[in-house]
């Protein structure tokens, strides 16, 4: 049987992903680790992670601020999601 591969799958497993990354207390030598960070403009940081897929997060001189994933988007909680802390542990982003 194949796997499950629908938009509300990935958004499930989204979610239970962010809420195992809130639970953890993770620094910089944890994200370094699992997560490769590319610069693709004055204010874009792409954030790869190879068993999860490309994300682009918006920084500004505070930080990061938004991020193009389902976390992110979705309409209550906090802004803040995985990737977001990711770019804010980074200590030269």
């Amino acid at each position: 049987m194949p796997a499950d591969d629908s938009e509300a799958v990935r958004k499930h497993i989204q979610v239970l992903r962010e809420t195992i990354d809130r639970n953890r207390n993770l620094d910089w030598e944890n994200y370094r680790a699992g997560h490769e960070f590319t610069l693709i403009g004055d204010s874009k940081v792409k954030v790869s992670q190879p068993n999860e897929g490309d994300y682009v997060v918006a920084v500004d001189p505070t930080g990061a601020v938004d991020c193009d994933c389902y976390i992110s988007t979705r309409p209550f909680g906090r802004k803040s999601c995985r990737h977001m802390r990711a770019v804010d542990a980074h200590p030269r982003l």
